[in-house]
């Protein structure tokens, strides 16, 4: 905004090209009329945004779990936007607009520590999860005293549960108490662990998907 006196014309108000003259108090002024001209985003623009907005919408309620579980990707992004770059990359599928999550491709740890091979994994009665799992040897890379991270995700109720350090890798067990509101639907599993410290973690791996009793 500029203050201007008597232009050759006087003063003025109104919009005259791209400035507005006013008075206020006294005092004449002219001010930028500013850009009113629409977005007019393209077709690929558009695309963009919803698949971001997705991805987003999905990730948020693991924000906690994403910041341990992303800690040591190796970009100058924070932890949520590698894991946003990485499933919208591999984890977004499907037409505009109806673009979706593929959960067998989700990630939500990325690291260098090993991981367990899960031996089984059943839904008892009154929505138990139970989970058992086969170690390899000790080494720094895997150790008895990591802890495991299990995450669930029911679409129908698009609703995570998450089950952080309910056991040690040595435990080589678990169970699990899902909702009760889950009972009867489809839902998928991930587990990972984390070290002691906190600062090392497994990448994350695909259980599959499973009904809960």
């Amino acid at each position: 905004m500029a203050r201007y006196k008597n232009g050759i014309n006087g003063p003025f108000s109104g919009k005259v090209g791209t400035v507005v003259g006013a008075s206020w108090r006294g005092i004449d002024y002219v001010r930028s009329a500013g850009d009113t001209s629409k977005v007019n985003w393209s077709d690929a623009q558009v695309n963009q945004r919803l698949r971001f907005a997705l991805v987003m919408n999905w990730l948020s309620p693991l924000l906690g779990l994403i910041n341990i579980g992303y800690q040591l990707v190796k970009t100058k992004k924070t932890p949520l936007n590698a894991a946003v770059s990485y499933h919208l990359k591999e984890a977004v599928v499907g037409a505009a607009p109806d673009f979706a999550i593929d959960f067998v491709k989700a990630i939500f740890s990325i690291g260098e520590l090993l991981g367990s091979f899960v031996r089984e994994m059943v839904c008892l009665s009154d929505q138990l999860l139970y989970m058992s799992w086969q170690n390899v040897a000790e080494s720094i890379y895997s150790a008895a005293t990591d802890r495991a991270t299990v995450i669930v995700y029911n679409p129908s109720k698009r609703a995570f549960v998450t089950f952080k350090g309910e056991a040690g890798r040595g435990d080589m067990e678990t169970l699990l108490q899902l909702p009760a509101t889950f009972a009867g639907d489809e839902v998928h599993a991930y587990m990972y662990f984390v070290c002691a410290a906190g600062d090392r973690v497994s990448t994350s791996v695909y259980l599959g998907m499973f009904e809960v009793q």
